[in-house]
């Protein structure tokens, strides 16, 4: 929940002067615990304390489950400002250092059993109650009581009463004042909406009506022997169901208070009784009425998480469902288009091949080859969205990389931010799909970007990184080991915890309607995640936000020395049987591979092409295969290929690829794969690549 500005200042104060901050808290719970005991006390029968809860070791067992055994002092200091005034200094001391006893061995049970302070969940109610507060408080009636039997100040006829006494009371001031506490400080909020409210106002109301009738005040009741006490367990369910856990413990609270004034006052169901009876029906009353009231409020707890887990397993549900139909709708797209780019940058590349080098339209033509490099890159991220992109991973330098990119980063943030780009790496290798990294840096980018409206610094940078079991204990399937981390940071506006959260769900976005789609960031995760990489966000409102992401550490490649000169496309004489469903893809991979002597035949579907394929007369070294095909799949084609023709070899391409040629989205090795948009020169190499490749026996 969020925290007004004066709880951040004083958790600041704290945390930047702690010992002050300590003695502080301890002289706070101090003076609490000292004055809750004068409180329980005043109530009396016959000059005896009628109270059956001792509140101050329950809040003992708080203040040290929330802050630590650093405030333990304070609840020393409570109890000797208690009864130094009632016992001799000795006894007042000892009394005081076994205060101590109660909320150790409390925390040590609740630590152990993984207990929940929110107390939401059904078992953590019956932990409290059941295990940690009446051993902790049997362990510390023992110890005192027993040692005030050693020295002679119990009697041998009281022992055993006082030992049930000490216990009852500390186990009840658990189960009612830490309870209320936990609550409070950690439980659930209530939304106060009017209807609410009146059925507080109600709830009020009621409790005052039983009360009423509980301890006797209408004559009527009083005179009967009946259990009248038993009204307060249905007002206490109804506090636990509609108000929750901090409801209930506010109404066990307030009847018990309540309980104990009228006991003294001799009024009330219990009454007729001996003090000591009174104490413990008082304490089987309030117990049980604690007890099932935090048991019910659990309860709906649970199950409104239960319902909130539905609906968010719904809404991802509608979302992966809306997912799954752009990315097709993205994936067709950029099919389509690839096709068209990959006759766009052929063509070009045949028009650069028959100009002078001094031609003045040649650099006409570049910028046409250039443009649609870039128009690729688009296609590409549009199929990283569908997931229906082959990702392509090779060893690059993370340096290098962000050196690519910075111009067109620099062209996206604009004038009023302040950008840096560092490679501070000196082992910047990393095993990844050289368009992606860039995808996911423009998407850090330009969150960065719309998070600074008034300008800003923005850093880029990488580094080295070694990552041990604990950084990767909550990423599913990392390991530790050497990484290269690369980092975006902003001085932006900065993120609250609650949109921290959720910052890598798909769709989820805090941008007006309009402005963004919430696809930037879970695209980047599932990339990196995709690389075997993490990725971690850190950020404090007014203060920015910085994303971290760390690649496994590759080995640098080795540097080839080769001519420099310009590249000659591998040449052949086999025979190519072409299947492309695209008109302008077919007749320009027909072209260049005829301009390379090789002999083509083509066909316009995967059956010509089976047709084709079958003829006897004819012999085909190669199978250049479309993978999507307007009546058959490619791999289908190829498959009936292999079975006509044994020793064929299969070159697939495709704008996308279907599941045929992607598994879990890195393109499967045994089976060569052309991506489109391509160039005469990785046609020629790839086509001259399978064709020199050893038998395998591979599709």
């Amino acid at each position: 929940m969020p925290q007004l500005p004066v709880q951040t200042a004083i958790r600041s104060w704290f945390a930047a002067h702690r010992l002050p901050g300590t003695i502080v808290l301890n002289l706070a719970v101090a003076l609490i615990s000292w004055g809750l005991a004068e409180l329980v006390l005043t109530p009396t029968v016959g000059g005896r304390a009628v109270t059956p809860i001792w509140p101050p070791v329950g809040l003992a067992v708080a203040v040290t489950y929330l802050g630590g055994y650093r405030l333990l002092p304070g609840v020393v200091l409570g109890s000797f400002l208690l009864n130094v005034s009632r016992h001799p200094l000795p006894w007042s001391v000892f009394l005081a250092a076994a205060q101590v006893i109660q909320p150790v061995v409390a925390v040590r049970i609740l630590r152990a059993l993984k207990f929940d302070d929110r107390l939401e969940r059904a078992r953590d109610p019956l932990i409290l109650s059941l295990a940690a507060g009446p051993l902790g408080a049997l362990s510390a009636a023992v110890t005192v009581i027993g040692t005030s039997y050693l020295v002679g100040r119990t009697a041998a006829d009281e022992f055993i009463y006082e030992i049930m006494l000490w216990w009852l009371r500390d186990w009840l001031g658990v189960m009612i004042t830490t309870t209320l506490i936990f609550t409070w400080i950690r439980g659930r909020k209530i939304d106060w909406a009017w209807t609410k409210i009146a059925e507080g106002g109600l709830l009020i109301f009621a409790l005052w009506g039983s009360t009423q009738l509980m301890f006797g005040l209408w004559g009527f009741f009083a005179r009967r022997n009946v259990p009248i006490a038993f009204v307060f367990f249905p007002l206490m369910g109804w506090a636990g169901l509609r108000f929750g856990p901090r409801g209930a413990a506010t109404v066990v609270a307030l009847v018990a208070a309540y309980a104990m004034s009228i006991a003294s006052l001799g009024l009330g169901p219990f009454v007729a009784f001996p003090i000591e009876l009174i104490q413990f029906l008082l304490f089987m009353f309030l117990s049980m009425g604690s007890l099932s009231g935090q048991l019910l409020a659990a309860i709906m707890a649970e199950r409104d998480e239960a319902m909130a887990k539905r609906l968010v397993l719904e809404e991802q549900l509608r979302h992966s469902q809306k997912m799954e139909a752009v990315g097709r709708l993205a994936g067709g797209i950029a099919h389509d288009f690839n096709n068209l780019l990959t006759a766009i940058i052929g063509y070009t590349e045949i028009v650069l091949y028959s100009l002078d080098p001094k031609d003045e339209r040649r650099a006409d033509a570049e910028e046409i080859g250039r443009a649609a490099m870039r128009a690729a890159d688009l296609t590409r991220q549009m199929l990283a969205f569908s997931r229906r992109q082959v990702l392509q991973p090779k060893v690059i330098s993370l340096n290098t990389a962000l050196a690519k990119v910075e111009p067109m980063l620099r062209r996206v943030i604009g004038e009023d931010i302040v950008m840096t780009v560092t490679g501070k790496a000196a082992h910047a290798h990393v095993r990844v799909d050289p368009g992606q990294v860039e995808q996911v840096v423009m998407n850090l980018v330009v969150n960065a970007r719309d998070a600074m409206p008034q300008g800003g610094r923005l850093t880029v940078e990488t580094a080295d990184a070694i990552l041990d079991a604990d950084a990767v204990a909550e990423q599913a399937d990392a390991r530790p080991g050497p990484y290269v981390m690369l980092s975006v940071s902003d001085t932006g506006v900065g993120m609250p915890p609650e949109v921290r959260a959720r910052i890598f769900e798909p769709y989820f976005t805090t941008k007006d309607v309009g402005k963004g789609t919430g696809l930037g960031l879970s695209t980047a995760y599932g990339i990196v995640r995709q690389s075997d990489g993490l990725i971690s966000v850190s950020s404090e409102m007014g203060l920015g936000t910085t994303f971290r992401i760390y690649l496994p550490r590759a080995e640098a490649p080795e540097v080839v020395i080769g001519d420099t000169g310009v590249e000659k496309m591998p040449e052949g004489t086999e025979h190519i049987l072409l299947v492309e469903d695209d008109p302008s893809v077919r007749r320009l991979s027909k072209e260049l591979l005829i301009r390379l002597g090789y002999s083509v035949t083509d066909a316009s579907s995967g059956r010509a092409g089976l047709a084709l394929g079958s003829d006897d007369t004819r012999h085909f070294d190669l199978a250049l295969c479309d993978v999507i095909l307007g009546d058959m799949s490619g791999p289908a084609v190829a498959e009936a290929l292999r079975a006509l023709r044994p020793s064929i070899r299969v070159l697939y391409m495709s704008g996308y690829t279907d599941e045929a040629i992607v598994k879990t989205g890195v393109l499967d090795e045994g089976k060569p794969f052309l991506q489109k948009p391509f160039t005469p020169l990785q046609l020629a190499q790839k086509i001259r690549d399978v064709l020199d490749e050893p038998e395998t026996g591979s599709l």
